[in-house]
């Protein structure tokens, strides 16, 4: 008794032994000349919940660094903290960048992303800081623009209460 192929099975058999008939040349179909779509923006009620989960790793990192300062940790140690709030900055700028908003939104999110990339420049020069002094001037640098008002705006324009500083 011989193996029954399934009918795929079978017509790959044919073709590749040669006996799938003449050689008929098929057409494809030519390939779409329409963009890819763009996203819609997001709902005011999708948006707000992004936006809350774009920001909460920024702004833990921050809190961690502020408490480890508080603390008076020593200087290497805060140094790191301020890695990791560099590292927490670019990738939540890049995903809120990459966001469609809400057109309310839109204005505020475009001057937060600017106090985003002025404070990156800082926090990266904290997180190389070769002494206490040098980190110290450049977290504060960096504060000043954490977009901390930007993002009241933002908030804001999301019906959401403003953040509980911690």
């Amino acid at each position: 008794m011989r193996p029954r192929l399934a009918p795929s099975a079978l017509v790959l058999a044919l073709l590749l032994t040669g006996c799938g008939g003449g050689t008929e040349q098929v057409a494809l179909p030519p390939p779409s000349s329409a963009p890819p779509s763009t996203p819609a923006p997001l709902t005011v009620k999708e948006a707000k919940g992004r936006y809350l989960s774009l920001v909460a790793p920024y702004d833990i990192a921050r809190d961690e660094l502020a408490e480890a300062m508080k603390a008076g940790r020593e200087w290497r140690t805060v140094r790191e903290r301020a890695g990791a709030v560099a590292a927490a900055n670019a990738a939540c700028a890049e995903q809120l960048r990459g966001t469609r908003w809400p057109a309310a939104v839109q204005a505020p999110m475009t001057a937060l992303l600017a106090e985003h990339e002025v404070a990156l420049r800082h926090w990266k020069l904290a997180a190389e800081a070769g002494s206490n002094a040098a980190l110290r001037r450049e977290i504060r640098a960096a504060e000043a623009h954490a977009g901390d008002r930007t993002a009241g705006k933002v908030r804001a324009a999301l019906g959401l209460p403003p953040r509980r500083p911690a």
